[in-house]
């Protein structure tokens, strides 16, 4: 058994028996963090031979989170990585990162021939449309136009275009309808988050604007403080790198999402903070996404908030958590000030900052638990379960305020 196969299997085993995250959720997160470490140490070369598609994409993922934070190795890595045997989109991935570092001039001969093969099909991966969409200016520099009008006779592409440029403000009702009139979860997966919660993120389209946080407990209540006020709670789901959300470290995409579990451990305490991080999970496909739709009010059915989270979903981007940070902003006059930016999940505020000690994260989990009618305890953060709506309510620049709420009908 490979080793990163065993050390993932080990970490299931040794929490089975208190664990409520998914199998999979934990060893996507460990074969994904021992592929940077193979990278970092250069022994990539040993582990291309072999891989599943599963593994095929985790590992052209290290290696493209590790090329944009800047490490020398895994540059070096670029021009010695061989995908002969890799699916077609994850080769795409590699030769686009060479493109966007300059470690080539321009697609691969090969790559260009069978992406034109691929592209003359009647019927297409949608993530090389999406992959061919997202990084339509780096192909065009490099002189790939036929490429770029081969994949906009395929209707997916507009999709991506369509992500950030046909964003409006929403409705007062549309909102409205979303957080009071959500559907029960009894008929989605069979049940499984029938007695979980739904924690509505309310967002501004510029994401270096904090976003706010309510919530419904198992019971549909609206969660409240013991002053019977509504309750909240800051979040930022922005992209350290400026992304958009259809693009890999991008900012977190507005749609639908499940909370499942925690990771088993705090570990990486300086990226992720001293409390174990949430997990979260796109909805899965479906025809005309029917499953998505069913976690919402009709009035939501027609309209494009929730797209992005399709998008993203189809691009191949993974890994999303809500967690807090080790890290330090040394910036006080960002918006987003005391927050840390991240690769794409939704951060929490944590660490002292002029005398305050905040730890967000804790707070956030024991919420939920309490929320689930549990025990907020080190034992039970293993069963939270949520659905998690991402909204993005409009263009202002500002933070989202308890008053952006009240003023849709949210009190």
């Amino acid at each position: 058994m490979n080793g990163w196969k065993f050390l993932a299997l080990i970490l299931f085993i040794s929490t089975a028996a208190l664990a409520k995250p998914d199998y999979s959720d934990i060893i996507e997160e460990t074969y994904y963090q021992k592929f940077k470490h193979n990278v970092v140490h250069e022994n990539h070369l040993k582990l291309q031979t072999g891989f599943t598609h599963f593994e095929q994409k985790l590992f052209v993922d290290a290696v493209w989170d590790l090329v944009e934070e800047g490490h020398v190795e895994s540059i070096r890595a670029l021009n010695k990585i061989s995908t002969f045997h890799f699916q077609l989109s994850e080769r795409l991935r590699i030769e686009i990162l060479r493109l966007k570092y300059k470690n080539q001039s321009s697609l691969s001969q090969e790559m260009i021939s069978q992406l034109t093969a691929h592209l003359s099909l009647p019927s297409v991966e949608t993530k090389i449309i999406y992959l061919l969409a997202a990084y339509e200016g780096e192909l065009r520099i490099a002189g790939h136009e036929d490429i770029i009008e081969l994949a906009k006779g395929h209707e997916q592409y507009s999709d991506v275009s369509d992500d950030e440029d046909l964003k409006t403000d929403l409705s007062q009702d549309l909102i409205a309808d979303l957080f009071h009139n959500t559907p029960d979860a009894t008929t989605y997966m069979n049940g499984e988050y029938v007695m979980s919660v739904k924690l509505f993120v309310f967002c501004r389209q510029n994401r270096l604007y904090p976003c706010l946080m309510v919530m419904r407990d198992i019971h549909g209540q609206v969660v409240r403080n013991s002053d019977g006020s509504i309750w909240t709670h800051k979040a930022l789901a922005s992209s350290a790198r400026g992304l958009p959300s259809y693009t890999r470290n991008g900012n977190t995409p507005a749609g639908i999402m499940t909370i499942d579990s925690v990771m088993p451990v705090a570990d990486q305490q300086i990226s992720f903070g001293k409390f174990r991080r949430m997990i979260l999970n796109f909805i899965p496909q479906s025809v005309d996404e029917t499953l998505l739709k069913s976690l919402l009010p009709t009035s939501s059915h027609q309209d494009d908030w929730w797209k992005s989270s399709v998008v993203a979903r189809d691009i191949g981007r993974n890994l999303f958590r809500i967690h807090g940070t080790g890290k330090i902003n040394l910036d006080p006059k960002v918006p987003y000030y005391p927050f840390m930016r991240t690769s794409g999940c939704i951060a929490q505020q944590e660490n002292e900052y002029n005398g305050v000690t905040f730890k967000d994260q804790r707070i956030l989990l024991d919420t939920i638990m309490m929320a689930m009618d549990l025990e907020p305890n080190y034992e039970n953060e293993l069963k939270v379960k949520g659905i998690l709506y991402l909204v993005e309510l409009d263009d202002k620049n500002l933070p989202v305020s308890v008053e952006d709420l009240t003023s849709r009908g949210i009190e």
